[in-house]
């Protein structure tokens, strides 16, 4: 990486190794395909494009659907490359060099790359001896240091922690910065409250096709605001980035999204017992409302997997994330695991 300005010279590409065999849990990726009503209409769409054309700059139909979904205006919505490149985006419009950025810390690892990008000084905010964070704490900070831009990805990403519509008002009252809500994981948790972004004028919310709408390879996202904060994000977005072929995917998805209900309803289900077998063999497993497990063991497990073509997420030595499976595929998890204890 020679020709790399010399500021981004510690930066290393963000990877995930493509796996195609095994039991595939590192990823936060739905163990199943969408429903096969949605895959049958995404067929018969497909046929129709007309690809010597470029696709919607403005993506409206796929606004207007997604606005259609959450009761809100389409003027309202906007979409991208996965929610990470609208989060790029507000980085890139809001912050100067130097600016403060305030984060939960263990988060999204692209938070702080998306700072160093622009210039601005990444602010964590960590949780108690369990890694379980505060609210108070969060507003402390923010008074402490008056930042222009602060994170809040609720469920968490990895810890898997949800914070309550009570507790993210309370962040967003008690400051003038703008609030991103990354909000990737909400329909696994209690209740998504991503409209919320329509009562603030400091808010902007973020969600995805990636996770429960079983999509990560059309790569979709979408955020929520205010008119103005939606339009700052059209100013900036490069131009014809979502494509013909992911917005019609999207859009069909987003129709038929009581479909999806029973596949999210077993995921949570499998999750609380993964969770609760986790907690049984010892393990210092964290309560998540996400469709993963942030979990503590010492690394030989890991390696029993790995023997048994078993993949979880590996953040450091002793510190794992497991994407929740299918039914067989974690009991297959869990046999590993007991037969190494």
């Amino acid at each position: 990486m020679k020709y790399m300005k010399k500021s981004f010279s510690g930066m290393v590409p963000y990877h995930s190794e493509l796996i195609t065999d095994g039991i595939i849990l590192n990823a936060n990726e739905s163990p199943i395909l969408p429903p096969s009503k949605v895959l049958d209409e995404i067929k018969d769409k497909i046929t129709k494009i007309e690809f010597n054309r470029y696709p919607d700059m403005d993506e409206v139909e796929l606004d207007k659907a997604i606005a259609r979904r959450y009761n809100v205006k389409p003027e309202n919505v906007t979409v991208g490359v996965g929610s990470d490149e609208l989060l790029d985006v507000v980085f890139r419009a809001v912050l100067e060099p130097n600016d403060i950025v305030i984060g939960f810390t263990p988060s999204f690892s692209m938070y702080k790359v998306f700072a160093e990008l622009v210039g601005a000084k990444y602010i964590p905010v960590f949780g108690d001896e369990n890694n379980i964070f505060n609210v108070d704490d969060m507003i402390k900070t923010i008074k402490e240091y008056n930042p222009k831009l602060v994170l809040v990805c609720t469920p968490n990403n990895p810890t898997g922690q949800y914070f309550s519509e009570a507790e993210v008002r309370k962040i967003i009252e008690s400051t003038d910065a703008l609030i991103a809500l990354d909000l990737a994981y909400i329909d696994f948790a209690s209740k998504d409250y991503c409209t919320i972004s329509l009562e603030y004028d400091n808010v902007i919310t973020f969600k995805t096709f990636s996770k429960a709408m079983a999509l990560p390879s059309i790569r979709v996202g979408y955020a929520i605001s205010k008119k103005d904060n939606i339009d700052m994000i059209d100013a900036i977005k490069a131009p014809y980035s979502v494509t013909t072929i992911s917005q019609i995917i999207a859009k069909t998805a987003i129709e038929n999204f009581d479909l999806y209900k029973g596949q999210i309803k077993m995921i949570v289900n499998e999750r609380e017992k993964l969770y609760k077998e986790l907690k049984d063999l010892g393990f210092n497993v964290y309560k998540s409302e996400a469709n993963f497990i942030y979990v503590l063991f010492d690394d030989k497990y890991n390696e029993a997997l790995l023997k048994n073509k078993i993949y979880i997420r590996k953040f450091k030595s002793g510190v794992y994330r497991i994407t929740v499976g299918t039914q067989y595929e974690n009991e297959k998890l869990l046999e590993v695991l007991k037969n190494e204890r």
